[in-house]
């Protein structure tokens, strides 16, 4: 049999321990049976039935057990210094060899040792360590030793409230044994991993009576919203869980804040002398040979305030009264300890008075009994421990003072656990204190309080935007300082576990000259993040080699616009962020945005739904926005969107939630400072900034000190609460600041003139200014230093918003317009020059002057200073994008010019204002812009002008009437006047004969044959201005004639190709060139012209796609050619996607109409080719909200037109006209092509001979003899002659005429492209022989050429005609079988294209076959 060391110790130490019978037997035998069982589960990993033997040592169950066990341990006595420890080891031979067999890795190593051994080790292990881990091992010695207390502790707790035995029934020896140190064992476990020295605490056991606790001390996450990120020296806060198990029924709840029975005190008391020896028994701290016993102590004062909450007490002793008054206080102290425990003997209870009183005697008046005291004892701060430890015991130990027991003391054992959980969870703020300074007392507090429900709000919106893939908004509104940036930063973390990517930027009042900026600089923030995680880089600086990823930047002086600024972003969007990669977007202090960046923000969330995955969070002062409002019409804007918006109210948090943040602030016990934070959350009204400005008003005011010697902060809340202190943060900040010197109020007021960050290039620029020059030195010696502002080596930055508003109302309200005129001006005294100078110091310069009104200004002299100035600014921010501030500046520049200024400074004039009108037409103000296109005109002095600004102001007043669309006339003149000008002799009345259209088109068409393909491309870059102007209003009246006057369109576009060619001019226009005169060519007749036409466009899409700077040209271009020669030659499909890529450069770059044109025929040609019906009607509606969004009205018309032709072609044709579509005529010419199409396919074969019959009615127009058109009508029209003849209708003979004539041109069609039309010439060919021949073999064979051309072009609609034409045809044939099976293959056909009305036919004629 085996002896188990352990089971020894416990019995020997039950045995000699001095629990008197009473206790034990107070005590079920089947209580501390199972008990010890469960110590043995617990402590051992056992299963207690598996070695009952073990238990037979227990004094209180002594009868034989069964020898037989399955588990065998191993004890090794392992003797050091303090004693032995016994280390216990598992052997279980058949569990082991499955472990080995598994390859699982090997359990850790645990010891159980008694509490004092224990104690020692620790001791030990501190002692003797080298002096550079000494102090990281003292710490995490310390650690252990609360997280015992903590199990001690709680196992008390349960003692205190079990039912079956009461702790009141206890005598004084019996709960001094219930404390003893050697009636507690300790678990520990080494974790090699750990990064921290020595063993984890995992278990606490009380011998008797038995009890056990498993204790979890694992470390703490970092998480800037919990005290747990505390950590110093490497060593992090625990977050302590204890199991107990308990056999004893509790008989109340375990609040900690209830007051308890006096029993329960003397634990409490029991306890912290418990605590004492384990902290003082090791060799740590200063005093490292001080022990329990020393005699050496500080006497306080007798009047010293000693408690930290509530009004100030004295030490209370019997010495201080007279004799006799002593006598009668001791005699009632006597009476009510008798009273309270009647039970205990008088020597009990002399003993017990021992210890609850003074160590001087009561000599005078005193019965035989004389009341001694011994807790004069030395505070632990004087061994070196912390102060909150320190008071932590010293409060326990007061506990048994009874009547003399200090208010500071424990009420509870409850209380007290509590506290131990707090220095074990914020180590490096409740433990590992050193003294605070006034400047840094309260810096480093990131916790957020009180906003647990707000931020599972947050959470369960970006969780649902992740797996929904649909984008939501949520709006945080409350006053300054209530926390709504902290509270959007606290999810930051689930962004990173979702793989997402996070962007925060915040709005600021003083550069709401430039607010769009805010919006784009967070879209290339993303954009560069994006390209970090694919480089995989960490989360450091940002490389120079990134900055090229950014979206905005600048670019060259085009016609970027607003819509195409929004529209690239939605790119953007759709690119980077779905549910695997979900995007989170912060933009606070909402109320000062402006108009255009809620538009933005607006476009981008209102974007085709599912295309992105944004969660955007809007922070707001709700204080600040009345109903009428911006921000009010964005929420309402979204929710016409059925974009997800909910709302945040952020309010001050509850007096608790200010005490939890006092206490971590201040690193005291919250139970401690629950008096201070009733006031200073009654004063701040729970605001969390504002809270903690007023406690540092309250350290400047001396009435929050902390004492050296204590370690503690103190203060009289008496005197707190009689202060009469403003609950006015800004009144609070601004007296801290106006008791700063001149140069630090004067660094703070220049820095909050530049909003709420200032950089580094911007302080270098004004200290090289004389009013200014230590501006440096003062913001890190003095702002930095005094918490005012941060510095992250770049940018100086305000730490709250309150602090920058409080430092500029430093200055006075009348001086601050000549505050910020100073500095603009010095700013621009120190410019190198105006091209060369930094683009941020140049808009921070003017921003500051414009701030002031123009009266400022001394003289012309510095007016057109200053209008230069702008305009320099203004051309910067167009060519960044930024077009609202671009606008504001060029506005500021005209209004400073002088009356005459078209006089007396032409050229400026001359710049401004066509700047100003270029702006102007970029943020969407067309009226405005043609009011100064037209004063420009007026004033300038001709096309001569060596500038180049007055060509450019016509090209951008054509721009004008061609994108106000009524005004296309106009458009047409003002070309045909410039190019006349620059010397091109054109008809002005716009008419030109046959003659001379035959003529220029002839000699254009032999230089184009003449000249080779590498011969086209060898032209140099053209340098003439002259002819790049030529060349540029070209390109504008070939598409203002294709639409105002189409009969002279071709002459346009050949005269256009033969300057090109004759000249050798070779630009961005020169692709449009030669796109355009190949489409004249493709107009005429699929013969050998339409191959040189076919030619020159490969040459001129040639041309475009190696000239960088011709991308602005490139939907034009796309557009020419995909609709002309590409697509005879190219599959429809793609042309569609090149068509769609020239949608998107349209909307990038600024030219919505020809976007617009590019996106109309896409879907015209997207219908054509067969593409699934569902969901192209998806696509219709999402591009006809973009329409509408971007104020295209004639797209979105056009778009309604072919979605009534999808929602037909599926068989839903309930939507109603919509107003837009009565008002606008359709595009009759493209209308005609579908229209008949979809006649067909719904079998009504006479409206498609109808259609055909108006289409030859038209005027002979460029539109009309597109080719693709062309054919496709063509197709239709034999189709539906085909099957009218085959049916008998009248007109027998012309209907056959009409098919033979389609054939022909499908047949020449097919030459240039098989892919697009082989599988329609074979189709009409098959349903000619079907009514003129009788061989039913050819007639099949031709059906199936058709059937396999169209399935090999991947257009299923035109598979599924040829299917059905063939079912029909067999079962007019009589060939059941064949028909039916050609019916089956059509309806998967349909089914495939998602045309249920076609699926309905098929099945019916099924139906009809079977009879």
């Amino acid at each position: 049999m085996t002896t188990d060391p352990i089971v020894r110790h416990c019995v020997s130490a039950r045995r000699q321990s001095s629990v008197p019978d009473d206790l034990s037997l107070s005590l079920s035998r089947s209580s501390s049976y199972n008990d010890f069982n469960q110590f043995l589960d617990n402590m051992l990993g056992l299963d207690s039935s598996d070695c009952p033997q073990l238990n037979r040592h227990s004094s209180i169950e002594r009868e034989q057990l069964d020898d037989s066990f399955h588990h065998q341990w191993e004890f090794d006595l392992q003797e050091s210094s303090a004693g032995g420890n016994q280390k216990i080891t598992s052997h279980n031979n058949s569990r082991d060899t499955e472990r080995e067999q598994a390859g699982a890795s090997k359990a850790p190593e645990v010891i159980v040792m008694p509490l004092g051994q224990w104690n020692e080790t620790e001791s030990i292990k501190t002692t003797h360590a080298d002096p550079q881990s000494q102090r990281k091992l003292q710490q995490a010695s310390m650690l252990r030793k609360i997280a015992v207390g903590f199990g001690i502790g709680k196992l008390l707790q349960c003692i205190s409230q079990q039912q079956e035995s009461p702790v009141s029934n206890y005598s004084w020896s019996q709960l001094q044994s219930l404390c003893a140190v050697d009636n507690f064992v300790v678990e520990s476990v080494k974790c090699e991993s750990s990064s921290e020295p020595g063993w984890e605490v995992t278990g606490v056991a009380m011998i008797t009576p038995f009890l056990s606790l498993k204790i979890d001390t694992s470390s703490l996450p970092s998480d800037c919203n919990s005290r747990e990120s505390d950590k110093v020296d490497g060593i992090r806060g625990k977050h302590v869980v204890a199991a107990i198990t308990s056999p004893f029924p509790s008989d109340r709840s375990n609040s900690a804040a209830e007051d308890v029975s006096d029993s329960e005190s003397l634990l409490c008391h029991l306890l912290g002398v418990l605590l004492r020896k384990l902290f003082t028994h090791g060799r740590y701290g200063v005093n490292q040979h001080h022990s329990l016993t020393d005699e050496k102590h500080q006497d306080s004062p007798a009047n010293e305030v000693v408690q930290v909450d509530g009004p100030s007490a004295k030490k209370k002793s019997l010495e201080n009264f007279p004799p006799a008054q002593r006598c009668v206080l001791h005699n009632n102290l006597v009476n009510a300890w008798k009273d309270s425990y009647p039970h205990v003997s008088d020597v009990d209870f002399s003993q017990g008075i021992s210890i609850l009183g003074h160590k001087k005697a009561i000599s005078h008046g005193c019965s035989s009994k004389e009341l001694q005291v011994n807790l004069r004892l030395s505070p632990l701060t004087d061994f070196g421990f912390p102060s909150n430890l320190s008071q932590l015991v010293k409060n326990l130990v007061d506990c048994g003072s009874g009547l003399f027991r200090p208010d500071d003391s424990y009420r509870s054992l409850g209380v007290a656990v509590n506290d131990m959980q707090v220095l074990l969870s914020g180590p490096s703020r409740f433990l590992f204190d050193g003294p605070p300074s006034k400047g840094n007392a309260f810096l480093g507090n990131e916790r957020l309080y009180g906003r647990s429900k707000e931020i599972a709000s947050l959470k369960n919106a970006f969780w649902r935007v992740a797996s929904s893939g649909e984008s939501e908004s949520i709006f945080v509104g409350g006053f300054s300082g209530c926390g709504k940036t902290r509270l959007v930063l606290s999810i930051l973390d689930s962004v990173r576990i979702a793989g997402g990517y996070a962007v925060t930027k915040k709005f600021d009042k003083m550069q709401s000259a430039s607010p769009l900026a805010i919006v784009l600089s967070a879209f290339n923030e993303m954009c560069i993040s994006v390209a970090k995680k694919l480089a995989g880089m960490s989360d450091e600086n940002i490389p120079e080699t990134l900055k090229c990823h950014t979206l905005f930047g600048p670019q060259s002086d085009t016609g970027i616009n607003f819509n195409s600024v929004c529209f690239t972003i939605q790119q953007l969007m759709r690119v980077i962020s779905s549910p695997s990669q979900p995007v989170l977007l912060f933009l606070d202090d909402l109320q000062w945005a402006d108009c255009m960046s809620l538009r933005l923000m607006q476009s981008v969330l209102s974007d085709m739904k599912g295309f992105n995955c944004m969660l955007f969070v809007g922070g707001f002062r709700d204080n600040e926005v009345e109903q009428d409002h911006v921000l009010v019409e964005f929420f309402t804007t979204l929710s016409t969107f059925n974009i997800k918006t909910s709302m945040i109210s952020l309010h001050g948090i509850n007096t608790e939630d200010v005490n939890a943040m006092i206490s971590d602030t201040l690193g005291i016990f919250p139970r401690t400072c629950k008096s201070l934070s009733d006031i200073v959350s009654r004063k701040t009204n729970g605001n969390p900034y504002f809270a903690l400005e007023f406690l540092r008003s309250l350290i400047d005011r001396d009435l929050i000190t902390y004492s050296l010697r204590d370690k503690h902060w103190k203060w009289d809340i008496n005197q707190i609460g009689a202060e009469n202190i403003t609950d006015n943060v800004l009144y609070i900040l601004t007296n801290k600041m106006s008791v700063l010197e001149d140069s630090a109020q004067t660094a703070l007021k220049v820095a909050s003139c530049f909003g709420i960050h200032l950089s580094v290039v911007i302080t270098k620029k004004l200290a090289a200014a004389p009013q200014f020059h230590n501006l440096q030195s003062t913001l890190d010696q003095v702002v930095v230093k005094d918490g005012f502002m941060d510095f992250d080596g770049f940018n100086y930055r305000f730490v709250h918003d309150k602090v920058r508003e409080a430092a500029y109302g430093l200055i006075p309200p009348v001086e601050k317009d000549q505050y910020h005129f100073i500095i603009g001006m010095a700013l621009q005294s120190n410019f190198a020059s105006l091209d060369e100078e930094d683009t941020s110091v140049l808009f921070a310069t003017i921003d500051q002057i414009n701030r002031c009104p123009p009266t400022m200004f001394r003289d012309d002299s510095q007016r057109i200073l200053i209008a230069n100035l702008n305009y320099e600014a203004g051309v910067k921010a167009m060519k960044c994008s930024n077009f609202v501030p671009a606008h504001a500046y060029m506005n500021a520049a005209v209004s400073l010019l002088p009356e005459n200024s078209w006089k007396s400074h032409y050229d400026l004039s001359l710049k401004c204002n066509y700047h100003f009108a270029k702006a102007a037409y970029s943020c969407g103000y067309v009226d405005q812009a043609k009011e100064i296109l037209d004063e420009v005109i007026e004033h300038g002095e001709g096309l001569e002008d060596k500038s180049q600004y007055m060509l450019d102001s016509y090209s951008l007043l054509v721009s004008l009437f061609y994108l106000a669309r009524k005004d296309l006339l106009q458009a047409f003149h003002t070309c045909l006047k410039v190019l006349n000008l620059l010397g091109e002799d054109l008809p002005i009345n716009g008419n030109v004969d046959e003659a001379e259209l035959i003529s220029i088109v002839t000699k254009t068409k032999t230089v184009f044959q003449e000249k080779s393909n590498e011969e086209l491309m060898a032209h140099h870059e053209e340098t003439s201005r002259r002819n790049i102007a030529i060349m540029q209003f070209y390109d504008q009246l070939s598409i203002v004639s294709y639409l105002a006057k189409p009969k002279i369109c071709p002459y346009v576009m050949a005269r256009w190709a033969h300057f090109c060619l004759t000249h050798n001019v070779s630009c961005k226009y020169t692709p449009g060139a030669f796109v355009s005169f190949s489409s004249i060519l493709c107009c005429e007749s699929f013969d050998e012209d339409a191959r040189i036409a076919c030619r020159i466009g490969k040459v001129g899409m040639l041309m475009l796609s190696r000239n960088d700077s011709a991308i602005e040209e490139l939907p034009g271009v796309y557009l020419i050619h995909y609709v002309y020669a590409g697509s005879l030659i190219e599959p429809i499909q793609a042309c569609v996607n090149m068509m769609r890529h020239a949608y998107e450069i349209g909307m990038q770059t600024g030219d919505p109409s020809k976007a617009a044109f590019n996106l109309s025929i896409m879907v015209a040609k997207q219908i054509k080719a067969g593409t699934n019906l569902l969901a192209l009607k998806r696509d219709i509606g999402n591009y006809s909200k973009l329409a509408t969004q971007y104020a295209q009205k004639q797209l979105r018309c056009n778009l309604l037109m072919m979605n009534k032709i999808v929602s037909r072609l599926i068989g839903d044709d309930r939507e109603e006209c919509s107003a837009d579509e009565k008002d606008i005529p359709a595009w009759e010419e493209s209308e005609f092509s579908l229209e008949m199409m979809t006649s067909f396919y719904l079998g009504h074969m006479e409206r498609v001979c109808h259609k055909s019959k108006l289409w030859e009615d038209l005027d002979d127009s460029m539109k009309k003899k597109v080719p693709f058109r062309v054919i496709y009508i063509g197709f239709f029209s034999g189709l539906a002659s085909a099957s009218l003849y085959s049916y008998g209708k009248k007109n027998s003979q012309r209907h056959l005429s009409n098919v033979a004539k389609s054939l022909e041109i499908l047949e020449k069609a097919a030459n240039f492209s098989v892919w697009n039309f082989k599988n329609k010439a074979s189709l009409l060919r098959a349903t000619m022989l079907a009514i003129t021949a009788e061989d039913d073999a050819v007639i099949q064979s031709e059906f199936n050429r058709a059937i396999l051309a169209s399935r090999s072009s991947k257009f299923v609609h035109e598979e599924g005609l040829a299917c059905e034409l063939a079912g029909m045809h067999y079962k007019k044939r009589g060939m059941k079988s064949l028909a039916l099976s050609f019916f089956h293959q059509a309806e998967l056909c349909y089914k495939s294209w998602g045309s249920h009305v076609k699926v309905r036919q098929m099945v019916r004629q099924i139906e009809l076959m079977h009879g």
